[in-house]
């Protein structure tokens, strides 16, 4: 994810969040293969093609990132392969590249520049646009959601993956609207919210987000099928990182850090009990990952004053030990939303 330098609709500029830590986070050396798998804009394989004599896997389901890597291809060449895939895809994709093993694998998660300063892709309630948010060219939109959606199920949504608790309000207000009128734009919804919600914001002490900011990435999560995704590659991959590589995952909001921080506690053998100063015991080290550093990073004020969007960010990563990986693990998983998909198509 990066900064918007300019008015929305001129150029779309992209700046890497944390590029400094996630490059010494990922142990990079030279001759190695990493995984880009959210490579957006380019900035943080460009920052790590830069300094490191290594090649890059690279997925992105954003078609706009197909024409970032074009240009970047003239400049690193082979060291550089992009794929127009999501990025659950990857160990498929590696079987057939024939690679069998990999040094690290970067994501950064949440919505790029490009597509939140882009009207027409609909992820922004700030700018008015088509109700669309996916992040690639198929499947159902956020219009389908919106128009179409039971509206128990439309609360279950907003509730879950917006942790929003006045969802049963905002679902209600969206059906006596819908009931009308077609909800067609971001700002037709977000004035919904907003007079919906909206005075219950207001009266929170201190700073307090948009009204709308949590319906909005609720929503957006379920197009994109987001969480399950995360837990998809998560487990699918841990067999392809090599003995020393490295996972390292960045997080723009609360609900999706703690996904990670699960999923990387439960490969750890990390008890949340368990304070960070305790050695580590005998049967954590059979675990297939350790953490190298227990603590998250977030960005300094510098880069957050660089580039505001950074601020929420959280990145995490651990290093893969010689011990065996076993799928054991059930969280997050989207079954049981899968009706609802269904009852949409």
């Amino acid at each position: 994810m990066g900064s918007r330098k300019i008015s929305t609709g001129g150029p779309y500029y992209h700046i890497p969040v944390m590029k400094k830590k996630v490059l010494e986070a990922l142990s990079l050396r030279g001759g190695s293969v990493y995984v880009d798998g959210t490579f957006g804009g380019g900035g943080h394989s460009s920052a790590i093609l830069d300094l490191f004599d290594c090649i890059i896997i690279a997925t992105d389901k954003d078609m706009n990132s197909s024409q970032i890597a074009k240009k970047l291809n003239k400049k690193y060449q082979d060291r550089i392969n992009f794929y127009n895939t999501s990025y659950t895809q990857i160990p498929t994709l590696l079987d057939s590249l024939s690679i069998k093993a990999v040094d690290g694998l970067l994501l950064d998660l949440g919505v790029s520049s490009m597509q939140l300063d882009n009207p027409k892709r609909g992820f922004s309630f700030q700018n008015e646009g088509p109700l669309d948010m996916r992040m690639g060219d198929s499947g159902i939109s956020a219009y389908d959601v919106v128009n179409n959606m039971k509206v128990e199920h439309l609360s279950e949504i907003i509730k879950d993956f917006g942790e929003e608790r006045y969802s049963k309000i905002i679902a209600k207000k969206i059906d006596d609207y819908r009931k009308i009128n077609t909800i067609n734009t971001t700002t037709q919804l977000s004035k919904i919210i907003d007079d919906a919600v909206g005075n219950f914001y207001k009266k929170q002490r201190g700073m307090h987000i948009h009204p709308a900011t949590r319906t909005f990435q609720a929503i957006r999560v379920f197009v994109n099928n987001e969480f399950e995704e995360i837990y998809t590659l998560l487990m699918g991959i841990c067999d392809y990182i090599r003995l020393g590589g490295r996972i390292a995952v960045i997080t723009f909001h609360s609900l999706e850090d703690r996904i990670i921080k699960n999923i990387f506690d439960h490969l750890t053998g990390y008890s949340s009990s368990k304070s960070r100063y305790e050695p580590t015991t005998e049967s954590e080290m059979k675990y297939p990952f350790f953490y190298p550093d227990k603590k998250f990073y977030k960005p300094d004020q510098n880069e957050i004053k660089e580039n505001p969007r950074s601020r929420s960010a959280k990145l995490r990563y651990i290093q893969r030990t010689k011990h065996l990986f076993r799928e054991n693990l059930d969280i997050y998983s989207m079954s049981k939303y899968k009706r609802i998909f269904e009852e949409l198509k």
